[in-house]
């Protein structure tokens, strides 16, 4: 090969190498960009679980018996609608499964127009059906905004983050609404005591899950240190929940609360559960937009 040859060839060498570099640099930015509106659409999707779950409780507490919840129903159900107005404009943006949110969305007008009417265990059953959406939904977007060849985020971060913590979440959503039933009607069913005893159990293994989830993640990650700490802080504000539900409703021949102090105490171990969520969220956005302006 002559020199003429040779120079021709190391030209097109590196002008491929050039273009090959480009096109993944290229791939990976559009990759990260749809990394990027995954997190931020499920903020919103995780908003939306977080309001039905209120929802659910305050409307069996409300069925149960306790009028006080009846003003804090309607201020829920606009703040719902708010919450889906804003995930209305996403519908059509590839993350969201219209399918799916148009069910989601003709499920909620048909319960928002009839709950009041309903009894108690249909309310409980129709919202936890619509909550079981929500949660699948918030998988969809998980799914098409995560696993994405080379920009695919650590597995086991995302699942602590799109699955196991909102498991956690929905468990104790449920012992909410049951609870707060209970503490409204101020007898606690044997059936009931089955119930709330089921999803203490549920709640204390998957938390055992995030927690595995996130030492896994650790191994590869050293900024999920803070999340695990919030984590932790999380941790012992649901046992305390849970200690409370073992100790005022679960073992006592009459609940000792009143729905609107055991509301308040699953509230504060839920919020601590979304305080996670929210912090490996931001740490994830933060990672995901300095790959990005890379």
């Amino acid at each position: 090969m002559g020199n003429l040859e040779w120079m021709i060839f190391l030209a097109l060498a590196a002008a491929t190498i050039g273009l090959a570099s480009y096109l993944n640099g290229k791939e990976r930015k559009k990759c990260l960009s749809l990394r990027l509106e995954g997190i931020r659409v499920n903020r919103l999707v995780m908003r939306l679980l977080l309001d039905l779950q209120q929802h659910r409780g305050m409307v069996n507490a409300f069925l149960s018996g306790d009028s006080s919840f009846k003003p804090r129903l309607e201020k829920k159900q606009a703040e719902i609608e708010n919450d889906m107005s804003r995930l209305d404009v996403l519908r059509n943006k590839g993350l969201l499964t219209a399918q799916r949110w148009d069910s989601i969305r003709n499920v909620w007008q048909a319960l928002h127009n009839e709950v009041l009417t309903l009894s108690l265990g249909d309310s409980f059953r129709r919202h936890s059906e619509l909550i079981r959406a929500v949660l699948y939904s918030l998988g969809d977007v998980a799914e098409r905004s995560q696993i994405v060849s080379t920009c695919s985020a650590d597995a086991a971060l995302v699942n602590a983050l799109w699955s196991d913590i909102p498991s956690v979440a929905e468990g104790l959503g449920q012992a909410r609404g049951l609870g707060a039933g209970v503490a409204a009607q101020g007898r606690c069913s044997s059936v009931a005591r089955i119930k709330l005893r089921f999803l203490e159990e549920q709640i204390s293994e998957t938390m055992g899950w995030v927690s595995a989830d996130l030492v896994n993640a650790g191994a590869a990650h050293e900024k999920i240190a803070s999340i695990a700490q919030a984590w932790e802080v999380a941790n012992q504000s649901i046992h305390e929940f849970l200690t409370l539900l073992d100790e005022k409703l679960i073992n006592v021949d009459r609940p000792a609360i009143d729905a609107e102090h055991y509301f308040s105490a699953a509230t504060r171990a839920l919020d601590a559960a979304f305080h996670v969520f929210d912090h490996a969220s931001d740490t994830l956005e933060r990672a995901v937009a300095r790959g990005h302006a890379a």
